[in-house]
């Protein structure tokens, strides 16, 4: 069975709560072997990464439209999320045994799984669209009166 603890450092030490679960599992089993992993937890993702997430979809969701479909930036947006989910653990705080997962959404991706999503998404319109999709840092040029017309196209301006 796995057990996860959460704890804020707090003068080099565990939260009592933390500690106590800790020594709770391991009470009695004297002589067991025990894999015991410290990770730091990442914070939400970044205001840039959530703009990107944004420009990312319009660009994403022009093109598949420029194939012949009518999508809403929604539709494609969630159509990733659907085939790339992102899953966390649930936890009871008070022993520290996973219950189960749950499916998380974007708005509370860490920083590294937004930039895992965004590599998938990437590769996935490239391999089954062929649709070039800029990384978050690379350069790249919009046609505006393109986008000016698809938007007004959405909008019926």
């Amino acid at each position: 069975m796995r057990y996860d603890f959460i704890s804020v450092i707090k003068d080099d030490r565990l939260q009592p709560s933390v500690t106590k679960g800790i020594l709770k599992v391991i009470e009695g089993k004297n002589g067991k072997r025990f894999k015991i992993t410290i990770e730091r937890l990442s914070a939400k993702r970044s205001l840039a990464q959530n703009n990107y997430v944004h420009l990312l979809f319009t660009i994403f969701t022009d093109a598949l439209n420029e194939l012949g479909n009518e999508f809403s930036m929604l539709t494609v947006k969630e159509l990733c999320k659907t085939k790339f989910p992102v899953y966390r653990d649930v936890v009871d705080l008070s022993t520290g045994e996973i219950l189960g997962q749950e499916r998380i959404g974007t708005k509370d991706f860490t920083k590294e799984e937004m930039s895992i999503f965004f590599d998938k998404v990437i590769e996935y319109g490239a391999t089954k669209f062929g649709i070039k999709l800029p990384y978050p840092n690379e350069n790249f040029e919009i046609d505006f009166d393109r986008s000016e017309k698809m938007f007004n196209k959405f909008t019926n301006q």
